[in-house]
């Protein structure tokens, strides 16, 4: 073995390699060990390279692509100005060029700020330190939070309504950045969201879903910008996911649908009160994912009603193969789950009724009309695919068409796809022709 040539043992150790849980497992059910590998499933490549030094040296970049990063911390204030001896590992070993993804897991629970129902403290420079420190040892093409709503929020400097929280029980969400390539360099991009000041919660909540922000302040109230968030503008993101795992406890609850879950949607898309009155999806975003398992149709009409202008799609609304735990008995109890088909039925017609206006030629200029790509990850819901389809075909539009099972493709007058050579969030339009849009891993 010791003479064959390095780029031979480099392309072994490939076929010894596999995709990491945080490619493929981000529309899953968020929760803490949802990366957990069991060690007897895990790929040679580990191995191999204890096998000898030079074999070590061969592999040892392979190794660290795919960074899970679970700091030990009790409260996010350990963040604050504390050397990171992750980084410094990576540097030592000249790793930090080959990360692709990095994901961070926070899976404590801020006690305090969680029996006070609120946001757990976290300064907001502290926060762009900890970016900072990140950002200038990788260059990830993927970036992942795998964290309680309360962190997430402290984390995008923003707020959350939580009095309805008691009633989901969502433990995790999921925000994941990415884009396709490195660009040349690694200069950071301007920030759009100028601001340096932080902010105090709004002064009065509302139980109903979110709703857009008036366009001024009322008449005496001066609200200052709100603290940016240089995650969003730190890379030139191309591809936004949010998944907010599973609301079916809600359905538990009297006048399920009077509730409001924690949830950082409107804030992303900067359509809820001061100080979520700022997007913080980037322009450079041309492709928007959201997975939530039967959330309640009044909260993805915050995504329908304020959609960022993107050029794909993806939404999943029903548990896939990999979610079906979350429908046995104990998470069923005392929920009727016709009430759960009924909030996804009314959110599919909402999409949908969105979706095929853009074809009107009296329709005002919005973002859906910027939409190239729709893909539901709900084809495992037959019903809820069938509905989509049909819905189409009853509103006579020429330009949406069924591309294959799943998604939609936008096409001009000419019968042309919309898409030629371009990668998004992982697929490859490789064809433009009037048959269709053809897209591939």
């Amino acid at each position: 073995m010791d003479c064959i040539p390095p780029e031979v043992l480099l392309h072994i150790f490939e076929f010894l390699d596999g995709p990491a849980p945080s490619q493929v497992r981000l529309r899953h059910q968020p929760s803490d060990d949802m990366l957990h590998v069991k060690p007897q499933l895990l790929h040679g490549l580990k191995n191999a390279s204890l096998v000898s030094r030079a074999w070590r040296i061969l592999a040892l970049p392979n190794l660290f692509r795919h960074i899970l990063w679970r700091p030990k911390i009790s409260s996010l204030r350990a963040f604050t100005m504390n050397p990171i001896p992750l980084l410094q590992f990576l540097e030592d070993n000249k790793l930090d060029r080959g990360v692709i993804t990095f994901t961070l897991i926070v899976d404590f629970v801020d006690k305090e700020a969680d029996a006070r129902h609120t946001m757990p403290e976290i300064r907001t420079v502290d926060l762009e330190w900890l970016w900072d420190q990140l950002f200038s040892v990788i260059d990830p093409l993927r970036f992942t939070i795998i964290a309680p709503p309360t962190t997430l929020a402290a984390f995008m400097s923003r707020m959350l309504f939580l009095d309805d929280a008691w009633s989901f029980s969502i433990p995790y969400h999921i925000l994941s950045l990415a884009r396709t390539t490195r660009g040349p360099g690694r200069e950071k991009p301007a920030d759009v969201y100028l601001s340096d000041l932080q902010l105090s919660p709004p002064e009065h909540d509302t139980r109903r879903a979110a709703q857009p922000a008036s366009a001024s302040p009322p008449t005496g109230i001066r609200y200052r910008n709100p603290p940016s968030c240089p995650l969003f503008t730190v890379r030139p993101w191309t591809s936004i996911l949010l998944n907010e795992g599973s609301s079916t406890r809600v359905y538990r609850t009297y006048e399920f649908f009077l509730r409001r879950p924690p949830s950082m949607l409107g804030a992303l898309l900067g359509c809820e009160e001061h100080p979520n009155d700022t997007p913080l999806v980037p322009p450079t975003v041309v492709d928007f994912n959201y997975i939530a398992i039967f959330p309640l149709s009044s909260h993805f009409e915050v995504l329908v009603q304020h959609l960022p202008k993107v050029e794909r799609l993806f939404v999943q609304l029903t548990p896939g193969p990999e979610n079906l735990l979350i429908l046995d008995d104990e998470e069923m109890h005392h929920v009727d789950s016709a009430d759960l088909w009924m909030e996804r039925n009314t959110a599919y017609s909402s999409l949908m009724r969105e979706l095929t206006l853009t074809a009107s030629p009296m329709d005002q200029p919005r973002n859906w009309a910027s939409l190239q790509v729709f893909e539901s990850g709900d084809t495992a819901d037959i019903d809820a695919w069938n509905m989509a389809v049909d819905f189409v075909k009853r509103s006579g539009v020429k330009d949406w068409k069924v591309e294959r099972e799943g998604v939609f493709v936008k096409y001009d007058d000419d019968g042309k796809g919309p898409i030629t050579e371009r990668e998004i969030d992982g697929h490859i339009a490789v064809a433009n022709s009037p048959e269709g849009l053809i897209l591939d891993h």
